[in-house]
């Protein structure tokens, strides 16, 4: 019986280890790794707001926040069906036009973005994005891109991004 317990105890232990070792091994192969960012998005406005400025005609400063899902191409790659959350501050007089991109993968880890409006065409939209940062396993994460946005509808859009990133 005392050999049973042992070995029980042994194989438990030996467990715990093999399992601490794979999330290691998990964690550490994103460790210094290069990639490129090829994707596409769906996104919601999920709230829009905006505020006359009086000092020339048609000015218009515009906050909204949106929602969705980012696919990758090829499917399973860099942040592939991550939340995408964007919120973004536009002036029409040139002021600032931009904002930030979230991205949250199924285990919680997040990515964070900060972009610019370079051309504005409406229903196209183009700029550049930066990564500035992220969390778990996207910690120090770094890199950058362009971005185009097509609006379909006043609250539905697809979005596509092209880049690279690099973990440290």
């Amino acid at each position: 019986m005392k050999y049973l317990k042992h070995t029980a105890s042994s194989r438990f232990a030996l467990a715990l280890v093999l399992a601490c070792t794979g999330a290691l091994f998990a964690t550490s192969a994103l460790a210094g790794e290069k990639g490129k960012i090829r994707s596409r998005a769906s996104l919601v406005t999920i709230k829009f707001e905006q505020a006359k400025v009086e000092d020339q005609a048609e000015h218009v400063v515009m906050y909204g926040e949106m929602d969705g899902v980012l696919f990758t191409e090829p499917s399973g790659g860099f942040l592939d069906k991550a939340r995408y959350q964007v919120v973004y501050l536009s002036d029409s007089s040139g002021m600032v036009s931009g904002g930030y991109k979230t991205f949250t993968t199924a285990d919680g880890a997040k990515v964070f973005a900060k972009f610019t409006d370079t051309e504005m065409a409406p229903p196209v939209y183009k700029g550049t994005f930066e990564l500035i940062g992220g969390t778990g396993k996207y910690q120090g994460i770094k890199g950058k891109g362009t971005w185009t946005y097509t609006s379909v509808s006043d609250s539905a859009a697809w979005d596509e991004m092209e880049g690279e990133y690099e973990l440290p």
